[in-house]
């Protein structure tokens, strides 16, 4: 492997050790409903995005709770002994592939 190869990437695995994601397979709800939550909560605090996912009364909104209730303990998990409150969490990015049957 050359240099520059190795290098570039030693700066992904860094940059992969900061990225929490969860992935939601096999939802019945349709791409569109799915994204004006993801729209609403883009950019939210962690905290914050929970408490629209759980007083909003979309269908979408209570998969996508579950979905970010995993995210975050998928941080704790790499992050032990910080709190999440403390932390400046939010929800970066959202992608949504839809498979055709």
């Amino acid at each position: 492997m050359g240099i520059r190869k190795r290098n570039s990437a030693d700066e992904l695995k860094e940059v992969r050790k900061k990225t929490y994601f969860a992935k939601l397979c096999n939802c019945p709800t349709s791409p569109r409903k799915m994204r004006l939550m993801t729209d609403i909560i883009r950019g939210v605090n962690v905290d914050k995005a929970l408490s629209i996912l759980k007083y909003s009364s979309k269908e979408s909104s209570k998969r996508l709770e579950k979905l970010l209730l995993s995210a975050i303990s998928n941080w704790q998990l790499k992050n032990e002994g910080v709190r999440i409150e403390d932390s400046n969490c939010m929800l970066r990015k959202y992608m949504l592939i839809v498979a055709d049957n």
